[in-house]
């Protein structure tokens, strides 16, 4: 009897500890074919379950298990960046954000010395990811006398967050949003 049971928790604990996986977005890149023609993807795994997503083209990566970093050809200064991480920076995804993000600047994650910052757009769900809200704050800053603006697209996933970040110079911002998020439409079994 007293076995049985040690071996019904052993199961109960094993079986909680391996449904939860975190996401690892250590990317590798892979190849996915539509109708004959080859298109290029990256993988990332949560547990055993890969998740796809198709970069804008030319786009280049290198990340580890909670970031990826997207150089953007033709615009050095710009980048775009996907992290992971195990709680939401923002509690709910409801209008007092914008408040929380005014109050915390901290949480736009803007470079030290940036100045003049002011948000520009805030939206709640403007694009839903394989069901799972989303929070978009746009925002404009100098640094170091350039105009810049930055976009950050947060997911909830379940209470852990997944974070979409586009930051460049102000006069290429709508049209690298635009493909950014474009992008983003691509992605599996998020």
């Amino acid at each position: 009897m007293v076995s049985t049971i040690i071996a019904l928790l052993g199961f109960l604990l094993f079986g909680a500890c391996s449904a939860r996986a975190d996401l690892d977005l250590s990317p590798t890149e892979g190849v996915r074919t539509l109708e004959d023609a080859k298109v290029r993807q990256i993988v990332f795994h949560d547990g055993a379950r890969e998740i796809t997503y198709q970069p804008p083209r030319g786009w280049t990566f290198c990340g580890d298990s909670n970031s990826v970093v997207f150089s953007i050809p033709e615009h050095p200064q710009a980048k775009a960046f996907i992290r992971s991480a195990a709680r939401l920076r923002i509690p709910a995804f409801d209008d007092k954000a914008a408040k929380l993000f005014h109050d915390n600047p901290a949480l736009l994650q803007l470079p030290r010395g940036a100045k003049d910052v002011r948000i520009t757009a805030l939206a709640i769900n403007p694009l839903v990811m394989d069901s799972h809200p989303t929070l978009e704050v746009q925002v404009s800053y100098s640094f170091f006398g350039q105009a810049c603006a930055r976009s950050i697209l947060l997911v909830n996933r379940n209470g852990a967050e997944l974070s979409f970040t586009l930051d460049c110079g102000a006069p290429d911002f709508q049209a690298l949003h635009q493909i950014f998020r474009a992008s983003l439409y691509s992605f599996e079994n998020l």
